[in-house]
């Protein structure tokens, strides 16, 4: 890795929706999270630190809101002997390579350095500085993270392209390849994908795959969720076009409302309790019914820290999919973690499940 952000000011650095949108915009151009630093504005370091920073780094993104945008031209300036002059709207040293609003690149020496004046409400500039690698992300579904790297090892060697295997859940494994010095990324892609085929998809995210093909096929999902307590929709719901494939979800969290709602069986709350295969099955149903939608998802589980025993202890979560024509799949998965995560890995397992139960569908060529 040789690049990293900057950001700078404190205000920039506490808001933390600003904040996490700056590192998705970073990220999708650099594909990877950079080296991560802060600074206050008025540090006295500033000139210093960033004289290191251009020394270490190939590329540097420097983020600052829009009213610290001058002192930091001004330094750059005095780092690079150059001048402030308005271009397009926007102050930015004379050698800019590319100017837009709210975004410059200069270029010193061999490195880059990006400067992006944030707005408060949220706007963003384009980063101009060169994402150097050839890149691609895919996912394998239902192999373990070291199937995947040893399967793959030998097809990198082969085309001169490095990979990453990281897992979101056991059984969905996220592939980031780049080309090395003399790469051939696509012929790389095409070997992976007629290795694996029904468990091959590319993209970055589960989510982004699932709603794509759902959409695409004009087919609709529902949720039915007790302990991830409508994660499972919102992660669904931040893909744009989801309003395409999602008509709503139901968080059924209470006994009473999953009888209410989703018509579970008292019996079953009663003998088998909530967190078991039977409720979920039931929820599932209810969801279907409700909804009038071609797949479901439910879950149901322990997410802690409290409320585990020794025959469901906590991590304890049942995770099901189905669809309309009365196909039911539950598993029963012992996850590890605090509460966030055992919800979070419960949300992705569920994506996983449907991934891996419906590989005709959701693995066909566009």
């Amino acid at each position: 890795m040789n690049h990293a952000l900057l950001i700078i000011g404190n205000t920039l650095r506490t808001n933390l929706p600003l904040r996490e949108y700056l590192k998705r915009v970073y990220y999708a151009h650099f594909h990877e999270e950079g080296d991560l630093f802060f600074l206050a504005r008025n540090d006295a370091n500033l000139l210093f630190f960033l004289q290191d920073l251009i020394k270490r780094y190939k590329t540097l993104t420097i983020a600052t809101l829009d009213d610290g945008g001058s002192l930091v031209g001004k330094v750059l300036c005095t780092l690079t002997d150059d001048a402030l002059v308005l271009q397009s709207n926007v102050l930015a040293p004379s050698k800019a390579l590319q100017v837009a609003p709210g975004s410059y690149t200069i270029k010193h020496n061999e490195n880059y350095i990006n400067v992006l004046q944030i707005s408060l409400h949220g706007t963003i500039g384009p980063i101009f500085s060169p994402a150097v690698e050839e890149y691609c992300v895919f996912h394998l579904v239902g192999l373990d993270t070291q199937s995947c790297q040893v399967l793959l090892e030998p097809i990198a060697q082969t085309f001169d392209v490095s990979i990453h295997v990281s897992p979101w859940v056991d059984g969905l494994a996220k592939i980031e390849a780049r080309t090395q010095k003399y790469g051939q990324l696509e012929n790389f892609i095409k070997s992976a994908y007629s290795l694996f085929k029904e468990k091959f998809f590319l993209g970055d995210n589960p989510m982004s795959h699932i709603v794509h093909h759902l959409s695409q096929q004009q087919k609709k999902i529902t949720c039915a969720e007790s302990c991830t307590g409508g994660l499972i929709a919102s992660l669904l719901t931040q893909i744009p076009g989801a309003s395409q494939c999602i008509d709503g979800t139901l968080v059924t969290y209470a006994n009473g409302i999953k009888r209410a709602w989703l018509g579970v069986d008292k019996d079953i709350l009663s003998t088998q309790g909530a967190v078991s295969e039977a409720c979920v099955r039931d929820m599932l149903n209810g969801a279907l019914k409700a909804s009038k939608s071609h797949f479901a998802l439910a879950t149901s589980g322990i997410a802690g820290p409290d409320g585990g025993s020794e025959q469901k202890p906590v991590g304890t979560v049942f995770i099901g999919v189905g669809d309309n024509n009365g196909n039911r799949t539950i598993e029963r998965v012992l996850l590890k973690g605090d509460r966030q995560a055992i919800q979070m890995q419960s949300a992705y397992h569920a994506f996983r499940l449907l991934l891996q139960t419906y590989p005709s569908f959701f693995f066909t060529s566009d």
